[in-house]
């Protein structure tokens, strides 16, 4: 759906202004909470026994650098070609160059509705996400499990309230951003600050939850329509009126409660089991090699003077292949042999 939300030719106005994917943007959301679920799993205990948040960090950047140095090097051709054709402002440029190679943001005080990744502007949520893991390892030990429901109650109340009043960038471009969007750019720095800070802990405290309290596993019909209600929200639009309202719920109840109901799901062997693990190995490369994969359908499509929303819905399985390929032929041998050339440093 985000995917969508970006694909080119698809929308003649923002999709949220469609009726349609106006709400796809809090997938972001979504995949915070996820995030922060996944990582208290996977790194809970390793933490209790005395991993470093260096080691941690280095691990988490085995993980995200590779398929996101890729997008930055299939997309040089372009970004050169700018250059080349003579870009309104050289210095900025080569300086969003360099600090893209980074995966860092690129400094822009004269523009503040700058992206903070012009030259990838989906990578700005994992500006966001590297964010949060650095503060999720540096609480280490010490994050229990009160602390968690004491930061994530915080980030709740924030959320409601700045989002309420419009305070650090909320509702800014609403019509394209959507009522909660924020984050991308400089002038919502502060609401991408607080939506990761409540998703991303609340993962970690739904997995607390999911840990403890040893629910019975999910039946089909549950797990389904828990998946169904998160897809309606994302594909639908909410009436103007409760917009923000409905949003709010969504992202504080919702989306947690959902991942707490699939998490408990135990899919059977098979085609579904298959499709599930396919889809989740997809799942990064596809959200950052989307830019640079719709450019380049975008382009072809242009220089055979064809502009048609069909262009959108091929350039979808396109960015699905090529995220496939990236990730079994690019992605997994770097981050082996990434993990080898590290290992001493951890």
């Amino acid at each position: 759906m985000v995917a969508l939300r970006h694909a080119p030719f698809l929308w003649e106005g923002p999709a949220a202004s469609t009726g349609w994917m106006g709400n796809s943007y809090l997938a972001v959301d979504l995949f915070f909470v996820l995030s922060g679920f996944v990582l208290e799993h996977a790194y809970r205990r390793r933490f209790r026994q005395g991993l470093s948040v260096r080691s941690f960090m280095l691990a988490r950047l085995q993980r995200l650098y590779p398929l996101y140095a890729l997008a930055f090097i299939l997309s040089l051709p372009f970004l050169l070609g700018q250059l080349a054709a003579g870009a309104p402002d050289r210095a900025q440029t080569i300086l969003g160059l360099l600090c893209s190679a980074l995966m860092l943001p690129t400094p822009d005080p004269a523009h503040l509705d700058a992206d903070l990744y012009p030259f990838n502007f989906a990578a700005w949520s994992l500006f966001f996400e590297v964010a949060a893991n650095l503060l999720f390892a540096a609480l280490g030990k010490r994050l229990d499990t009160k602390s968690v429901t004491w930061l994530v109650g915080g980030f709740a109340l924030a959320l409601v309230v700045c989002a309420t009043m419009g305070w650090l960038g909320f509702g800014i471009e609403a019509d394209k951003r959507g009522v909660l969007g924020g984050g991308p750019t400089w002038e919502t720095f502060g609401a991408g600050v607080i939506r990761v800070g409540f998703s991303f802990f609340a993962g970690v405290l739904v997995y607390r939850f999911y840990e403890t309290a040893r629910l019975p596993a999910a039946r089909p019909g549950f797990a389904i329509s828990a998946f169904a209600l998160v897809t309606a929200i994302l594909a639908l639009d909410f009436p103007s009126g409760l917009d923000l309202a409905l949003s709010l719920f969504s992202v504080i109840v919702v989306f947690p409660l959902a991942i707490t109901i699939c998490a408990r799901f135990d899919p059977p062997r098979g085609a579904l089991a298959n499709t599930m693990q396919t889809l989740g190995l997809l799942s990064y490369g596809i959200y950052v090699l989307q830019v640079v994969t719709f450019h380049a359908v975008e382009a072809c499509a242009r220089h055979i003077e064809v502009q048609s929303a069909l262009v959108g819905l091929v350039a979808i399985p396109v960015v699905a292949a090529v995220a496939y390929a990236a990730t079994v032929f690019v992605d997994v041998p770097v981050r082996l042999t990434m993990k080898q050339a590290l290992k001493g440093l951890a």
